[in-house]
């Protein structure tokens, strides 16, 4: 597993990173391009390796289709693939994925007509799948594990015979998500419908319609990072990203105001700047952002300051438990953290300034990687374990790093 170091220069960044288009966009406009036969067609796709997979799994239907470490890929596909009449074959994923619950998704899939069984393990992939036209109609889920479940029932939910009518249980988390999933949808011409009562999708016609790809907030979040850890002057453009925007994870811009981060949009993007001191204690419930939590993790440490995250009880179904994973990586920089209820996460102030350089482990998780790089900034060397990782959503974040003043060796 390779290692690199980071060093910085000392310099005020004054730099430009060039953001991918959004994964969570992406992905979903290449089923609804796939349902609608071309009609949809969405403009300047993800780079990220997620992305790739599901186009090529779209394209040529393997009889083994691996999503590899996506989620969103293989919960969107394990739908599709579903509803597609004819199609036989074994859906999977990486190791961890095969360790991500997927009952919740099976069970209401099967219950709109789906033929959708275990290979090994009851409740996780690998899944034996054969397609057919779904039958559709009412079904219940429950929302308190993932979104991508009930965008992933939504997604195919226009081929299916009658329609359907999904009534969520439970809180909601990422409920930004689903927002995105139906405004896309409608945007597409489908007939969606929500109510607090649930969702509904009519049997109802494509459009001819070209959607382009908004560059990813979620991204966005590592370059806030980097801005919130450096001296005033700090400044960083980022072309193409608009806070008109259907993400959730636009609420970055809001968030990071409270570590003197200001944002200002031009006519080609949007430009950041660090013009003040932090808080001297933030607090904020991440259930509806819960990407962000890493990034922000970081920066409240790096910045020297005490918070209470709450809302990540999903946070230890992703990548790797990202909970454990922030807390391990804080550690190694004397930063202590609690966890005094299920999803909530303290971090208490750190009594001495972040000067060590110790080698971050990234748990095959390609937010590890991307926020912990922000504390070169603080430490001013840094190793990142198998930093590889980062092209699953952001294939030329060390690219940008460079271009920051940031050496990597």
């Amino acid at each position: 597993m390779s290692v690199i170091e980071l060093k910085y220069s000392g310099r005020i960044i004054q730099s430009e990173a060039t953001l991918p288009g959004s994964k969570s966009m992406s992905n979903r406009l290449l089923i609804l391009e796939a349902l609608s036969g071309g009609k949809v067609k969405g403009i300047n796709h993800s780079e990220a390796d997620d992305t790739k997979n599901l186009i090529h799994i779209l394209k040529h239907l393997p009889e083994y289709a691996d999503a590899g470490a996506g989620g969103t890929t293989f919960r969107f596909l394990l739908a599709y693939l579903a509803s597609m009449e004819g199609y036989e074959g074994v859906l999977t994923g990486s190791e961890r994925l095969q360790e991500r619950p997927v009952r919740q998704l099976v069970e209401a899939l099967n219950k709109l007509g789906a033929d959708i069984k275990y290979a090994v393990k009851q409740g996780f992939a690998p899944l034996i799948i054969k397609g057919t036209r779904l039958i559709g109609g009412r079904v219940s889920i429950d929302g308190s594990i993932s979104s991508q479940f009930l965008s992933a029932l939504l997604l195919v939910a226009p081929s299916m015979q009658k329609g359907l009518e999904l009534i969520p249980q439970g809180k909601i988390v990422s409920m930004p998500y689903l927002k995105m999933t139906i405004e896309i949808m409608k945007n597409c011409g489908l007939d969606v419908s929500a109510e607090k009562s649930g969702i509904s999708v009519k049997s109802s016609a494509f459009k001819n319609i070209e959607i382009p790809v908004e560059k990813d907030w979620s991204a966005a979040a590592f370059w806030y990072n980097f801005v919130a850890l450096s001296a005033p002057g700090a400044e960083i453009k980022m072309p193409g990203l608009s806070s008109k925007t259907v993400q959730g994870d636009g609420l970055t811009a809001a968030l990071y105001s409270f570590f003197g981060v200001t944002t200002r949009e031009t006519a080609s993007g949007i430009v950041i700047k660090k013009e003040s001191e932090p808080v001297r204690y933030f607090a904020y419930n991440f259930s509806d952002q819960p990407d962000l939590a890493q990034a922000m993790a970081v920066s409240v440490a790096g910045n020297e300051i005490s918070a209470t995250f709450s809302g990540l009880t999903s946070l230890r179904n992703k990548e790797t438990d990202r909970i454990e994973a922030i807390r391990r990586e804080l550690k190694k920089f004397d930063v202590e953290t609690t966890e005094p209820a299920n999803g909530i996460l303290k971090i208490d102030a750190p009594q001495a300034e972040l000067y060590r350089s110790p080698n971050i482990k990234t748990y095959e998780d390609h937010r590890m990687a991307m926020a912990f790089a922000g504390l070169v900034v603080k430490s001013g060397t840094l190793k990142i374990t198998d930093p590889e990782v980062v092209a699953k959503s952001y294939p030329g974040f060390w690219d940008d790093v460079l271009k920051a003043g940031v050496s990597i060796k």
